[in-house]
C-alpha cells in the first residue's frame, strides 16, 4: 500500500487553513485508509468516555472530520445529543450523511470555543492535538466547555507528547484544581500498518475529570 503523502501527515502543520485543504482533500478516503492502517484510537476513545461518563446526555467531539469517533460512541451504545466540530467542510459533510452526529459545525480548536462554559457532560478529541501547538491553552479550553464531574478525553502523538511538555501540562491543571487525571496511557499502537508510523510513533491517551 502507498502510504506516501510527502512526510505531511508526519510533519503536521499548525496553519488552519493548511489542515482544512488537506484534510478536503482526503475527506473521500480518509475512513478506508484509517481502516487500513488498524486505526484504533476512535474506539478506545469512545470506550474511555462511556466507562467513565455512563449517563452522559450531550458530549462534544472535538476535531470530530468524517465521524470516526461519532460512529464509535454510537456502536458502544451512546444515545444522547452528539455534537462535532471540525475545520474541514469536506469532512463534515461526509460526517453529516453517516448520520451519527446531532450537530456538526466548523471551528478552529486554535481559537475560543464557541460554547457557555459547562455545556457538555464529556468531550473527546482523537488524532487532532498534532495541528494544535497550544497544547495547555486548548485543554483548558476543553475543560471550560465541560461540566464538573464531565471528562476530557483527548490523544496526542507519542513524539509530540515530549515536544511539547504535556506530562507537564497535565500536572499543572492538576495542581491548579482545573481537572483530575484519571488515566494517562504510556504509548500504544497508533498507525501500525502505515509507513511513516508503525511501531516507532504510538499515542498516549489521557481521560481527566472536571472539576467544579
Amino acid at each position: 500500500m502507498d502510504t506516501s503523502d510527502d512526510g505531511w501527515l508526519l510533519r503536521g502543520s499548525g496553519d488552519p487553513s493548511e489542515v482544512a485543504a488537506y484534510y478536503d482533500a482526503w475527506a473521500g478516503r480518509y475512513d478506508a485508509d484509517l481502516v487500513d492502517w488498524a486505526y484504533a484510537a476512535p474506539t478506545v476513545v469512545a470506550a474511555a468516555l462511556l466507562d467513565h461518563v455512563p449517563d452522559a446526555q450531550v458530549v462534544l467531539d472535538a476535531g470530530c472530520g468524517t465521524g470516526l469517533v461519532g460512529a464509535a460512541l454510537r456502536s458502544a451504545g451512546f444515545t444522547g445529543a452528539l455534537h462535532g466540530i471540525d475545520l474541514s467542510e469536506e469532512s463534515l459533510r461526509i460526517a453529516r450523511e453517516a448520520g451519527a452526529y446531532t450537530v456538526l459545525e466548523t471551528a478552529d480548536l486554535q481559537l475560543p470555543l464557541a460554547f457557555d462554559d459547562d455545556s457538555f457532560d464529556a468531550l473527546s478529541c482523537v488524532g487532532v492535538m498534532t495541528y494544535v501547538p497550544d497544547v495547555e491553552r486548548c485543554w483548558r479550553e476543553f475543560s471550560r466547555v465541560v461540566r464538573p464531574t464531565g471528562v476530557v478525553v483527548v490523544t496526542q502523538r507519542e513524539d509530540l507528547w515530549e515536544q511539547r511538555g504535556c506530562t507537564a501540562v497535565v500536572d499543572r491543571l492538576a495542581d491548579d484544581g482545573t481537572w483530575t487525571p484519571i488515566w494517562v496511557s504510556d504509548p500504544e499502537p497508533y498507525l501500525p500498518n502505515n509507513d511513516d508510523y508503525t511501531d516507532r510513533i504510538g499515542v498516549h491517551y489521557v481521560a481527566a475529570t472536571i472539576r467544579s
